[in-house]
């Protein structure tokens, strides 16, 4: 073999060599990622880079900002074809547009929504549409913090307050689950009224308070939470403080709504409403 057919020989070999060196590199995790923009993007409008106050030059694989569930990039290296640049790489760090359209979004509070986003007002859910608009729903809503100013701009002698248990409830939520006692039945209707006549000299008080007439005998009030089973909770706490001022205090039960609401099952509905009739009919004849 002639000396020009060795070097030729080495100089195939050392280009064998690089190329199976070149194949058998192992490739980052990031140039193997899909990048996020290859099935369209979905926050367009957001602000990363220029939040983060960061652009990196050449390829810095620490310079990452968090993007939703995942990171984006702010250096030179991302700024190729399939990219993992954050949204306002371009704008911000190169400033020149970025190489693909704006999708559209919805602004709120200072911030870029992306269409289909949600976000809830209260009761209500609100949208963000195709065209940029919030669509939201028109609930009316338990609480209302309109009325609530309304309510203490005036000088009624008490103030009304957020409760937030029943923020973000609906009016037709709070009559379904924080209410329960239907309208009694016609036979109930039709009961004949009971007459008294008062002596001429029995006034009555201005002002009455039962627990101050009866000290130690009238039970606390109890929350019914989201049950519709006011039904059971007045006729039960009625029923104790009954009990508690006939026996002149010697005996003072808490009686359970619990019980009327599992176990008075006819024609009653649990914590989804009943009568009160059934419930008193029922504490008479089961205890």
């Amino acid at each position: 073999m002639t000396g020009d057919m060795r070097r030729l020989w080495a100089l195939l070999c050392l280009w064998l060599l690089a190329q199976v060196a070149a194949a058998s590199r192992v490739r980052t995790r990031r140039e193997l990622g899909p990048g996020l923009y290859q099935h369209g993007v979905y926050d367009a409008g957001g602000s990363y880079c220029q939040r983060g106050d960061v652009c990196c030059h050449g390829r810095d694989d620490g310079c990452t900002v968090p993007y939703h569930d995942t990171l984006c990039y702010c250096d030179l290296f991302c700024n190729r074809t399939v990219s993992d640049c954050c949204p306002d790489f371009w704008e911000y760090c190169l400033g020149i547009p970025a190489p693909f359209p704006k999708a559209p979004g919805c602004a709120r509070a200072g911030r870029t929504y992306p269409t289909g986003a949600t976000y809830r007002e209260n009761c209500n859910l609100c949208t963000c549409d195709p065209s940029g608009q919030w669509q939201c729903e028109d609930h009316a809503c338990l609480m209302d913090g309109e009325l609530i100013d309304a309510v203490n701009r005036g000088n009624y002698g008490w103030r009304a307050a957020n409760y937030s248990q029943f923020w973000g409830m609906t009016l037709e939520d709070g009559i379904r689950h924080r209410l329960g006692t239907f309208r009694p039945s016609p036979t109930v209707m039709n009961m004949n009224e009971m007459h008294m006549n008062m002596d001429s000299n029995e006034v009555l008080p201005r002002h009455f308070d039962a627990a101050a007439k009866w000290p130690g005998m009238i039970h606390e009030p109890l929350d019914q939470g989201n049950c519709a089973g006011s039904w059971a909770f007045s006729t039960a706490a009625v029923a104790s403080d009954r009990i508690s001022i006939h026996s002149m205090g010697h005996m003072t039960p808490a009686l359970s709504p619990q019980n009327l609401l599992s176990c008075d099952t006819r024609n009653q509905r649990g914590c989804s409403g009943g009568r009160l009739d059934g419930a008193w009919w029922y504490l008479r004849r089961r205890g």
